[in-house]
């Protein structure tokens, strides 16, 4: 939903009405880390699904909060206006907690909608703990938005093809390797004659942590890219 770029790096925002809201949808269970992007300038409004935020965790110093009571919800925006860097936040509902890696990025402000995945959907390895599952993520997602190898993780280029969407032209540009997660980029091209949006959901599979999508809605003949971050396999 946004172009992930090494001085903009990276979902939508508050118009001026309810009903020009962009919306982005994310699936997580009690306990998972999901990524998401946020503006990088405005607020964006987060909300759970039939339940009221609590409480919300993280380093104060690097965003603005602000919560409606009466609603349950919150607002937030990134304290430095010039910085990438996500922010990671723990968000606590009537549901349970969730973590959220928020990437800014040059966007409008838009409304983040957790959804509870349902209990028989398959939950991530979560080998190493939190906070290191949490740094990996960041890595992993800085360095394919920039192309960059990070210290420890093993760069592999691929042009493989993948059949998954009717009239777009999706391709497996680059691989990145950790110890126990994959980072992937998919090049995909609208080849039909209308716009066309991407469902991020139609990747989401067991051991998929985490999709990000730079443009939802391609235009005819143009081209976005989606990161994909998954468990490792055992013969990869």
């Amino acid at each position: 939903m946004i172009r992930l770029k090494p001085a903009a790096l990276a979902v939508l925002l508050l118009a001026a009405s309810p009903a020009a809201h962009a919306l982005q949808t994310l699936t997580a269970r009690d306990g998972d880390t999901v990524l998401a992007k946020i503006a990088q300038k405005e607020i964006t409004r987060i909300v759970v699904e039939r339940a009221r935020i609590r409480k919300v965790t993280g380093n104060a110093g690097e965003f603005h909060l602000e919560k409606d009571e009466q609603q349950g919800e919150i607002y937030i925006r990134p304290a430095d206006t010039n910085s990438t860097k996500p922010i990671n936040v723990f968000v606590t509902s009537d549901r349970g907690t969730v973590g959220l890696l928020l990437q800014p990025v040059d966007a409008p402000s838009e409304t983040i909608l957790i959804r509870k995945l349902s209990d028989t959907a398959a939950r991530p390895n979560r080998d190493g703990g939190a906070p290191r599952h949490i740094r990996t993520l960041k890595h992993l997602l800085f360095s394919l938005a920039t192309d960059t190898a990070a210290d420890g993780m093993e760069v592999r280029d691929a042009k493989l093809e993948v059949a998954l969407w009717p009239g777009l032209r999706m391709t497996l540009q680059r691989s990145h390797l950790a110890d126990h997660i994959v980072g992937e980029k998919y090049r995909v091209t609208n080849m039909a004659a209308t716009p066309t949006r991407l469902d991020a959901m139609d990747l989401y599979k067991p051991g998929v942590m985490a999709v990000s999508v730079e443009g939802d809605e391609i235009a005819p003949g143009q081209t976005t890219h989606v990161f994909v971050l998954r468990e490792r396999h055992a013969h990869e």
